[in-house]
């Protein structure tokens, strides 16, 4: 179950009657998915287990009215029906689109850029590669408000274009104190600077050079905002660390536009540049920083968050058994699963090797421990193809909550101290950190492993975890 390839004998029977199937998903973005029978089953065994549920009805394609595309959906289309690319161009320019098809000339992504196609994603179809589009085309890279710094010392001025710029629905925070921007990029991550040139003691082009020696600020953008017309000055502040340049005589509109795109290209940029590249989640690296900043903000706002680490049970002998190639199909189902499975604001990592860690925003380990365990049992019942059977794995999980922890080192030690006394008391069990209360550990559940039909996974319950403030 690596990938979805069509039988080639049954590709003309499927340009006879195509089907159009909704996949429903409470984490990701929904899909329209437009093709025969076969190819339905193959997109159905990639996504199933990463809790998507394809709903009972569907529609011939001859009964399809474009217009019954929703807003928050993504279609992927069957290269192999004759209508595919006419679907895709009937369907419109706004509407995102993936055509699954072995085509690779260039006359035919012509045409279908033409047609408004945004992806073509080839034959077999790779289940990392086919999640990344769907969460870029379906807005999970930029949905959450831009977050900016304006850096200015003119606390009138600044906070003027804060305010014009929160009008337009950007997250603004203000810095007076350029001497201080190291400390405020290191407690918040902001996804654009916005910066003044002209400042007493130093110019923007100083403060931009500063910024860009430490790697964790590489990459983010800086546009300076000034009333500075002198070209040469402008390219020079571009050479040492700006992306753009902008006059204060500007369109404020045109100015919260720019910001959006530059938003919008960094953060793919950032989730290609930070992601591993098997799962497709953050690194380590990345997922250590984001917990450094999280701690640093609910230590801040005083609201709690919960770590939890989550290892794949005996998975050796998954490789020893079945092969690396098995093995790091698992590790790949494991991570798009949880990401699936949580809320869109919870960061899903992975930690190294078979290791995988998570941050719960805004919640305590008693309200996700059940969520927790719920995807326990339901990863324990996806079967794995084995080539000469079927098989299924467990993972152990344990869980910490920010409080009373004094740093980002004592949340992951607590967190990793659960796990370990889950692989300890006989794995396949959630366990809670002793700190959060008395340890709590659910018994080993029976695994079985489906037949011929799709595993529904329950419903994840959203009110038993804590909502986003």
């Amino acid at each position: 179950m690596f990938s979805a390839k069509r039988n080639p004998e049954s590709s003309e029977a499927e340009t006879v009657s195509p089907v159009v199937t909704i996949f429903r998903c409470r984490a990701r973005p929904f899909l329209t998915v437009i093709g025969g029978p076969e190819f339905l089953s193959q997109l159905a065994a990639i996504l199933t287990p990463l809790n998507y549920t394809p709903d009972s009805d569907s529609v011939q394609v001859a009964d399809f009215d474009a217009a019954m595309v929703g807003t928050h959906t993504v279609v992927v289309i069957d290269g192999s029906i004759r209508e595919a690319v006419e679907l895709s161009e009937r369907m419109g320019a706004d509407v995102p689109k993936i055509l699954v098809s072995g085509e690779t000339d260039f006359a035919f992504r012509a045409r279908c850029a033409r047609a408004h196609v945004s992806a073509i994603v080839s034959e077999p179809i790779e289940q990392t590669e086919l999640i990344q589009w769907l969460e870029y085309l379906g807005g999970m890279y930029h949905e959450q408000p831009a977050s900016v710094l304006l850096v200015d010392d003119d606390p009138l001025t600044s906070e003027v274009y804060a305010e014009l710029l929160r009008a337009k629905g950007l997250i603004v925070s203000v810095l007076n104190d350029p001497f201080r921007i190291i400390q405020a990029l290191d407690s918040v991550r902001y996804d654009i600077i916005i910066m003044d040139m002209q400042m007493p003691g130093t110019d923007g082009i100083e403060v931009a050079k500063v910024v860009r020696q430490f790697k964790a600020h590489i990459a983010v953008p800086i546009l300076f905002l000034s009333a500075e017309e002198d070209e040469t000055i402008q390219m020079k502040a571009r050479h040492f660390g700006g992306d753009d340049f902008i006059t204060k005589r500007t369109d404020l509109d045109a100015i919260a536009t720019l910001v959006q795109l530059r938003v919008q290209r960094a953060r793919v940029m950032r989730a290609l540049i930070e992601r591993d590249g098997l799962t497709g989640l953050v690194d380590h690296l990345r997922f250590k920083e984001r917990a450094r900043h999280e701690l640093a903000r609910a230590n801040r706002t005083k609201s709690p968050f919960c770590m939890a680490m989550i290892d794949v049970d005996h998975f050796k002998r998954v490789n020893d058994s079945w092969g690396h190639q098995v093995g790091d199909h698992v590790l790949s189902t494991l991570a798009r699963g949880l990401t699936g499975w949580l809320r869109r604001t919870d960061l899903v990592g992975r930690y190294g090797g078979e290791e995988f860690a998570v941050i719960l925003l805004d919640t305590t380990p008693e309200a996700v421990f059940d969520v927790l365990d719920r995807f326990r049992q339901h990863f324990a019942t996806v079967a794995f193809d084995g080539d000469t059977e079927a098989f299924s794995v467990t993972v152990s999980i344990g869980i910490a909550g920010s409080e009373g922890c004094d740093d980002v080192a004592m949340l992951f030690a607590e967190a990793d101290r659960a796990l370990y006394r889950a692989k300890n008391s006989g794995r396949n069990q959630v366990v809670m950190a002793p700190r959060c209360g008395s340890a709590i550990a659910v018994s080993t559940t029976p695994s079985t492993v489906p037949g011929d039909e799709i595993f529904t996974p329950a419903v994840l319950d959203s009110s038993r975890i804590g909502t986003r403030s």
